[in-house]
């Protein structure tokens, strides 16, 4: 029997192969991450955070504040100390995690444009991983689900929108993410006061303490997706800060 290709669209829709096919999602369906297994099939989650990112301000210079962007979080699930808040810092929190837990974490975009996070260096599902295709609109929300495999490790989080990456990380939204394991507990490393967190930022201020960033790298090549249109000293690993490590 002869079928055309709408016949064919229609009977393949109702097919167990459907979920395989690119078949456009109803924008009114709320987007699932990690769940990978039909809703209700996720085990519930050993940590469960709210984590939203939103426009604050900050001190950073003597005088005007500077407008930042910044994540805040909250636990809802969980030790309170999986959630660590830097006092005096426009970063976000630092996120404290151990492999084997399941982890879920909802998303909560108050920016006025798109945004999705990903956690930089974490082995975790596709669909938690943060893709700039499942970023979600200002006002939405976006539920990851995924459980820690990674062994113990400094990792980071940071927005991933499609061409406004660098955008958004320049204007502050960025944080730690560490993993502990029980590897690591045996080798009683420094903790508390003892553990000292690094990051390194490449920043340029106007006049007015405001963060500036070009919406064009003049550079030829750039400074990669992450970096152009940031306007600090830190050109790759060839500026001062680079011809010193």
């Amino acid at each position: 029997m002869a079928m055309d290709r709408r016949d064919a669209l229609r009977l393949l829709a109702i097919s167990p192969l459907a979920p395989l096919v690119g078949l456009p999602r109803h924008p009114a369906e709320p987007p699932l991450a990690g769940a990978q297994a039909p809703p209700g099939a996720v085990p519930p989650p050993d940590v469960e955070i709210a984590l939203t990112a939103e426009p604050a301000e900050s001190a950073i210079l003597p005088g005007a504040p500077t407008r930042v962007w910044r994540y805040s979080a909250k636990v809802l699930r969980g030790p309170s100390s999986v959630v660590q808040a830097i006092p005096g810092s426009y970063l976000g929190p630092v996120i404290r995690l151990r492999r084997g837990q399941r982890v879920r974490i909802r998303f909560l975009n108050q920016l006025g444009e798109r945004s999705i996070v990903h956690w930089h260096g974490l082995e975790v599902p596709e669909l938690a991983d943060g893709h700039p295709r499942l970023a979600v609109d200002d006002g939405r929300e976006y539920v990851y689900d995924f459980e820690v495999v990674n062994r113990a490790g400094t990792y980071w989080y940071h927005p991933h929108p499609h061409q406004r990456t660098g955008a958004q990380v320049n204007q502050g939204l960025a944080g730690l993410l560490l993993v502990a394991d029980s590897e690591e507990d045996a080798l009683g490393l420094p903790s508390g006061d003892g553990e000292l967190l690094c990051v390194l930022q490449d920043r340029r201020f106007d006049s007015r303490n405001q963060f500036e960033y070009l919406a064009a790298d003049p550079v030829p090549g750039g400074r990669g997706p992450m970096g152009r249109g940031m306007r600090g000293r830190m050109a790759g690993m060839g500026g001062p800060m680079g011809e010193m490590m």
